[in-house]
């Protein structure tokens, strides 16, 4: 329940707050749902689209790093506190 609620918190801040928040949330949010920073930087690439500013998705690249973070950081951790 707790993650679905902050999964959707992260995908609100994206529209309501500035993307610092936004991205601490994401950052807090990886090591439970390691996916959810890769999918906000897809919705605010998305979201924030303007042809003309060289259609590099910074977000989806940003947050595809973090998740890669994630997992690595998961994987190591899944026998010791995480597992539990």
């Amino acid at each position: 329940m707790t993650r679905g609620i902050l999964t959707l918190l992260t995908f609100a801040s994206t529209v309501l707050l500035p993307w610092p928040i936004t991205a601490l949330l994401a950052l807090a949010v990886a090591p439970l749902e390691p996916l959810v920073p890769f999918a906000t930087g897809l919705f605010a690439d998305t979201l924030y689209f303007i042809p003309q500013s060289g259609g590099f998705p910074l977000f989806t690249f940003y947050g595809a790093v973090i998740t890669a973070v994630a997992f690595f950081v998961r994987s190591r951790l899944k026998t010791g506190i995480i597992g539990e």
